[in-house]
């Protein structure tokens, strides 16, 4: 039954991924009274721009997103800049995004998951030197991205709602969530967003949780809030779950568990993940980010067959310390490789229960 649970895992993860694509659930959230000038900024701004255009009239479009993502079909100015490094090409964008909105009275956002490297402007008297060397330390830091939005939305002329203020009329905003449910203001660090905001939901973590239960049906077991603890504390709750469960049954979860940059190491968050939670589960499980990429290992995620669980292993801690899981990770199950999903909607978890 082994082969049989990881392929129906893998199954669901990829169906999961194609139903929430970006551009498929922003079009449910538009209507025909919204602006038509619009900017898209993060990692889905290419395909959260198709999605409003194939329903909606656009006259001019800005697009800020990182390197390496899909970029969009239809007519915009697209800047691409720096993730998770904020880079000379960020600032650039910051600049052009500036001008641009000051260009226009009424403006559609559209925001998603990795916004906040990919363009910046630095709110005076902080240099670009500073603001990209802040944010490199904060990303290596292991701090929440409520703790490191916070210090980056105080050296930004962009971040915190300071975008938003420049706009003379109106302003609406959708928002593909890859924070905290409900912590819209999180998600690019809030360019029009402040503490007290409002904002449109298109789709967040639950949204990816919620669709890989109901394709499970019955033996989907959903794990109550986001997982976004400590990677280690993460991989004993979940194995602590899972143990209550019955056989067949799936338990769904998801989330980002907080991963300190220890060394040069290659892997991320699914794959320390994955490690730790062989160290004390033998159950099949999936651990796969929602946009292809996790981390620097250049596969999605990792699948692990059923098996008796490893233990604690001095080598693999050591490697752990250094930042180093994918190594382990593929020892011990199979790496997920895809093309980069478009998603960005965190991490998906699930472990059966045989």
């Amino acid at each position: 039954m082994g082969s049989t649970t990881k392929e129906r895992l893998l199954s669901i993860y990829l169906r999961t991924l194609e139903l929430c694509a970006p551009e498929n659930l922003v079009r449910a959230k538009v209507d025909a009274s919204m602006p038509r000038n619009v900017v898209a900024i993060g990692k889905c701004a290419g395909s959260l721009l198709d999605g409003v255009a194939a329903v909606h009239d656009i006259e001019h479009a800005f697009v800020a997103m990182p390197h390496g993502y899909r970029l969009p079909l239809s007519a915009a100015e697209v800047w691409l800049g720096g993730h998770p490094e904020m880079t000379p090409a960020s600032f650039a964008a910051g600049r052009a995004l500036l001008e641009f909105v000051d260009r226009f009275d009424d403006i559609l956002f559209l925001v998603s998951g990795g916004g906040s490297a990919c363009v910046e402007a630095p709110q005076a008297p902080f240099t670009e030197h500073e603001v990209a060397e802040a944010n490199a330390r904060l990303v290596a830091s292991g701090a929440s991205i409520a703790e490191i939005n916070a210090e980056r939305r105080r050296r930004s002329a962009i971040k915190g709602g300071r975008l938003r203020s420049r706009v003379r009329g109106r302003v609406v905003t959708l928002v593909y969530s890859d924070v905290s449910t409900g912590a819209l203001h999180d998600v690019a660090s809030g360019p029009t967003i402040d503490d007290s905001g409002q904002a449109i939901l298109i789709a967040d973590n639950r949204t990816l949780t919620r669709t890989a239960a109901s394709l499970l049906g019955s033996a989907a077991v959903e794990l109550d809030d986001q997982v976004e603890c400590d990677v280690d504390e993460a991989a004993e709750r979940l194995a602590s779950a899972v143990r209550s469960l019955d056989r067949g049954q799936v338990l769904v979860a998801g989330g980002e568990p907080t991963v300190v940059v220890r060394g040069a190491g290659r892997g991320g968050r699914c794959s320390e993940l994955a490690v730790r939670f062989a160290m004390r589960s033998g159950s099949a499980a999936l651990f796969g980010s929602s946009d292809g990429l996790d981390g620097n290992s250049g596969v999605a995620g990792f699948l692990l067959p059923p098996r008796s669980a490893f233990g604690p292993d001095p080598g693999w801690t050591e490697r752990l310390e250094q930042s180093d899981s994918f190594a382990i990770a593929a020892q011990v199950g199979e790496p997920i490789m895809i093309a980069p999903a478009g998603n960005n909607l965190r991490d998906l978890f699930l472990v059966a229960r045989d």
